[in-house]
């Protein structure tokens, strides 16, 4: 990787920090993903005089689920206790949103990318499934959180 400006990333050296969530542990993930953007079609619109011209005007930004996946731990991180606080919530009080910060690292372990997500909050929690013959990766045992986020942005 060195300090070349133009030698390309690489995908597994990353950090990710949740505001709040102080617990080592649940800062480490084996896998991100759903770092998206994408502008919706807005109007369409039919140029007066020229017949030929029709112009799309974009739309809103939408943003894809952030994933994050990890091996399953004991119950009762931090993470996990905020996660159940959404699905477990009958609404009587304020939920917490949190910021979540994906940084891309470099060989000396320097943020070179990070990316800010707004407000997340939990929308899906998942374990994979158990299977007797597994061994290696496929005998881990995978949690995968999706998280729903307002906006993000490079910072």
């Amino acid at each position: 990787m060195g300090t070349d400006p133009y030698y390309p990333m690489v995908g597994f050296y990353f950090s990710v920090q949740i505001d709040g969530i102080f617990n080592s542990v649940d800062s480490k993930f084996k896998e991100v993903s759903g770092i998206t953007m994408e502008i919706e079609n807005g109007q369409t619109v039919k140029e007066g005089g020229e017949n030929g011209a029709v112009h799309e005007l974009p739309g809103r930004t939408k943003y894809s689920d952030l994933v994050l996946k990890r091996g399953l731990l004991k119950p009762n991180t931090e993470l996990t206790d905020w996660c159940m606080s959404f699905f477990n919530n009958d609404f009587s009080k304020p939920l917490q949103t949190k910021d979540i910060y994906v940084q891309l690292l470099n060989d000396q372990g320097e943020p070179v990318f990070t990316w800010l997500f707004k407000s997340a909050h939990p929308k899906k929690m998942e374990i994979s499934g158990f299977n007797s013959t597994g061994s290696g990766d496929a005998g881990i045992v995978v949690e995968t959180i999706t998280l729903k986020y307002e906006t993000f942005s490079i910072v």
